[in-house]
C-alpha cells in the first residue's frame, strides 16, 4: 500500500506542475479541471490502483477533458475529468430529473456532477456488456471516469481521432456498423446516444466507438423519442460527407422495428 501512496504523491506532483503553465486561458481551463476536490478525487483513485500517472490531454471540450494516464499496471487508460465550473447544471438536472435510475438532487451540485458522471459509467456498462463498441469503463468517482484507452491501430498506439478527422477506405462498413450500434443501443440497451454524430465517434482499429454517453437516455425517457430523431439526422448528414446516400427513413426503419 505504501507503494500506492508513493505514486500518489508524485502523481500529485505532477498534476501541480501541470497548473504551472505560461498562457492566461490555459492557467483558467487547468484551474477549472484540477481544483482541490478532483486533485484529492485522483489522490483516491492512485491508492486504488487505477491511476499512477496522468499525462498529456487527450481531448478538451465544453464540459469535460479527457487525458492519457496509466494505471498500476502500466496500462493506457483515458481519465476523464468533468469540469465543475463549466457544466450546464440545468441542462444536467433536466436529463436527470427523468431518468428512474438517479435521484433528483435540486441544487446540490456536487451530488449532481457525482451522479452524471454515473450515469456515463452506467451507460457504458450497459453497452459494454452488450458487446456494444464503446470503450470499457473501469471506475467512476465523483467527477472523475477511468476507462479503456482507445488507440488507432496495433502499430500505431496514438489516440483513436474522431471519425471527422478520419479519412475512411470502407465509409460504407463504418457506418453500417454505427447503425447496428444505434439498434443495439435503442432494441438491446433501452437506450438513446442523444448527441451520436461523427465528432464524438472515434475510429480504434478500423472500426467506429462511441463515446461521451453522459447525456444518453433511457428509451423511456419523455425526451427519448425527440433525440433519437437528432441522432438519426446526424448519422444521415455525416454519412454524406464521404459519398454515402442513406436517409433518415432508412435507418429509422432499422432501429424502430
Amino acid at each position: 500500500m505504501k507503494k500506492h501512496y508513493d505514486d500518489a504523491d508524485a502523481q500529485m506532483r505532477k498534476l501541480e506542475e501541470q497548473k504551472r503553465i505560461k498562457s492566461v486561458e490555459d492557467k483558467q481551463v487547468a484551474s477549472e479541471v484540477f481544483d482541490d476536490r478532483t486533485l484529492k478525487v485522483l489522490y483516491k483513485l492512485a491508492t486504488q490502483g487505477y491511476l499512477q500517472s496522468l499525462n498529456g490531454v487527450i481531448s478538451t471540450g465544453k464540459e469535460a477533458n479527457v487525458f492519457l494516464g496509466v494505471d498500476d499496471d502500466d496500462n493506457n487508460v483515458a481519465v476523464k475529468i468533468y469540469r465543475i465550473v463549466t457544466l450546464n447544471f440545468k441542462k444536467i438536472n433536466d436529463y436527470i430529473a427523468g431518468d428512474p435510475r438517479f435521484k433528483n438532487h435540486g441544487g446540490n451540485k456536487r451530488q449532481l456532477i457525482t451522479s452524471w458522471t454515473q450515469k456515463e459509467f452506467k451507460n457504458l456498462s450497459r453497452l459494454y456488456n452488450l458487446g456494444a463498441r464503446v470503450p470499457e469503463p473501469y471506475t467512476a468517482k465523483e467527477n472523475v471516469l477511468v476507462m479503456q484507452y482507445l488507440d488507432c491501430s496495433d502499430t500505431d498506439k496514438s489516440a483513436a481521432i474522431p471519425l471527422h478527422k478520419a479519412k475512411l477506405n470502407n465509409p460504407k462498413e463504418i457506418f453500417e456498423e454505427i447503425i447496428e450500434f444505434m439498434d443495439v443501443c435503442y432494441n438491446q440497451a433501452d437506450l438513446v446516444h442523444g448527441d451520436l454524430s461523427r465528432y464524438n465517434i472515434l475510429l480504434s482499429h478500423n472500426h467506429p466507438y462511441v463515446i461521451d454517453m453522459s447525456q444518453s437516455t433511457l428509451t423511456s425517457h419523455p425526451l427519448s423519442r425527440s433525440l433519437l430523431e437528432n441522432d438519426i439526422n446526424n448519422i444521415v448528414s455525416d454519412s454524406r460527407k464521404f459519398g454515402l446516400d442513406y436517409t433518415y427513413d432508412d435507418i429509422r426503419n432499422r432501429i424502430i422495428k
